[in-house]
């Protein structure tokens, strides 16, 4: 969130599209975190690697970092990023014809976006003399401020308005009842975005009461060998995630079966735990629906579909790279 709202402003004065910023933002995110040791998607995995047996009792992280290479997904991702940025990859379908709009028109945010506006195109006054410390103090608050509340993200953030108003008031940044209004309207801004959240929570948690996960790689099995072991779990369950919309809740129920189906296979179980890992973030990546989608538009201040519409070729070029890599590993690994 903080990425996109902070960097519109300066893709609007280069006419970079919103879906652009909204991409970026979106690869930029899980496809890295879930690579970061110290992220939540590492502790959270590292936790189901000791719970499902592969990982002794206190050493899962030590046993997820051993994975992390073969997360072919959220490097190839990652990877794209920045050729894109360059123009080595060009804008491909329906980006191509945003990055046109934005040029030629001006226009930057598609039809649909004033539902989660963040001020599209609105010139911010900027004071006289900013102080980068402003920008990064409340962020370095927030993060120690969850962790003293024992990672309470409400009191996090209750914490650092509290700190936010402290650091800004007595510059003269802003007055009170400036900072009460800002506020009051960052709220608002969110309600949207939260609503689409909540009800992707419960159509995932939908697709888990039914089973739909568990059924998809049941039936997946008798395709399964040492060898393919590694593709087959990246695409099944890539395509599942796609549809579920919840990475989390399909590692839950997927580690169990997979982990132990690769060892009695004998299968490279590091490769394979990529694989899954991989196919949680290519699936919640390119998902319409999902979380990640939703909270990188919004923060682009970009339509929900027209990000996901504009993203998805990328997203299956990632795929594309990572099959080929999860093919090769199966043999080599």
């Amino acid at each position: 969130m903080t990425v996109g709202s902070c960097m519109a402003p300066v893709t609007d004065r280069h006419k970079i599209s919103r879906e652009k910023l909204a991409y970026i933002v979106d690869s930029t995110a899980a496809p890295v975190c879930v690579m970061i040791p110290i992220s939540t998607w590492a502790v959270f995995i590292a936790a189901l690697l000791e719970s499902n047996g592969l990982a002794p009792d206190g050493q899962g992280m030590q046993y997820f970092i051993k994975t992390i290479p073969f997360n072919f997904y959220g490097w190839f991702a990652a990877l794209i990023v920045p050729l894109v940025i360059l123009g080595i990859i060009p804008a491909l379908g329906p980006m191509k014809k945003a990055d046109q709009r934005a040029l030629e028109t001006g226009v930057l945010a598609p039809p649909g976006s004033e539902k989660i506006d963040i001020k599209a195109g609105e010139q911010i006054e900027v004071p006289a003399n900013p102080k980068i410390m402003n920008f990064f103090l409340p962020i370095a608050f927030l993060v120690a401020s969850t962790i003293y509340f024992e990672i309470d993200m409400m009191m996090g953030v209750i914490s650092t308005m509290a700190f936010m108003f402290l650091l800004y008031v007595p510059q003269k940044l802003m007055s009170p009842l400036d900072f009460a209004d800002v506020s009051v309207k960052g709220i608002k801004n969110m309600l949207f975005p939260l609503l689409l959240v909540v009800l992707a929570f419960l159509f995932a948690e939908a697709n888990e009461q039914i089973g739909f996960v568990e059924y998809v790689i049941n039936s997946a099995k008798p395709l399964m060998t040492p060898e393919l072991l590694p593709l087959v779990v990246f695409l099944v369950l890539g395509v599942t995630e796609f549809i579920s919309g919840t990475s989390w809740g399909m590692y839950v129920i997927a580690l169990p079966i997979v982990i132990p189906l690769s060892l009695a296979v004998g299968a490279n179980p590091f490769v394979v735990v990529g694989a899954v890992v991989s196919a949680g973030v290519w699936g919640s990546h390119i998902c319409f629906y999902s979380d990640a989608t939703i909270l990188s538009s919004s923060a682009a201040g970009c339509d929900n579909f027209q990000h996901a519409i504009t993203q998805l070729p990328y997203g299956l070029l990632a795929a594309g790279f990572a099959a080929v890599a999860f093919l090769i590993a199966g043999f080599v690994a």
